[in-house]
């Protein structure tokens, strides 16, 4: 015979009660009270009630970020490239992190961070990007990720290039390019 409705009632009863709910001082939270009222928690003791509120904490303290995959990006003078990078960063309003504005945080960093990577590297020619590409590049890369992630409560510390090389990039039934061979020099 099966019980398992026995579970359902008992967690039905317990969504009456009140909960404590401790945040670390690592992470933050919001709380939607009636699905509707956004309100922010910080660290400390929380009471949440489960019948009216919904919850999530994530962490606010620093994180890094590898973004996804190589990208296979041309610079301004047509040199083909497989460039990878790295995200410093830190989550400075998590109301719109993840509470208005957004919800995974991770996939925004991701997707801003490699429509940055293109917008940065297509402006320079090869032997430029070369030249300043822990200089120059990267504090660049690092300003327009950090204009874009502030709207959604992401604080950017830094922008590092995990990989830089040039490569052949061939078309794939016209449907974009793939990377075939890095040929760093």
């Amino acid at each position: 015979m099966d019980f398992s409705w026995l579970s359902q009632i008992f967690d039905a009863i317990l969504s009456f009660i009140p909960r404590l709910l401790i945040i670390r001082s690592t992470h933050g939270g919001v709380k939607w009270r009636y699905g509707k009222k956004i309100i922010e928690m910080r660290r400390g003791l929380h009471i949440i009630w489960p019948l009216v509120t919904d919850y999530e904490i994530v962490v606010i303290a620093r994180q890094t970020h590898h973004v996804s995959k190589a990208q296979a990006i041309e610079s301004q003078d047509g040199v083909g490239l497989a460039v990878s990078v790295l995200v410093v960063y830190s989550i400075n309003n998590v109301v719109r992190a993840i509470g208005e504005k957004n919800w995974a945080v991770d996939s925004t960093v991701n997707d801003i961070t490699e429509s940055a990577v293109v917008h940065v590297i297509n402006k320079y020619n090869y032997d430029y990007l070369r030249e300043n590409l822990c200089t120059k590049i990267e504090e660049e890369l690092t300003e327009v990720c950090k204009k874009e992630l502030l709207k959604y409560g992401v604080l950017i510390q830094q922008v590092r290039f995990a990989g830089f090389t040039k490569t052949e990039m061939k078309m794939l039934l016209g449907v974009g390019s793939y990377i075939e061979a890095g040929l760093d020099e």
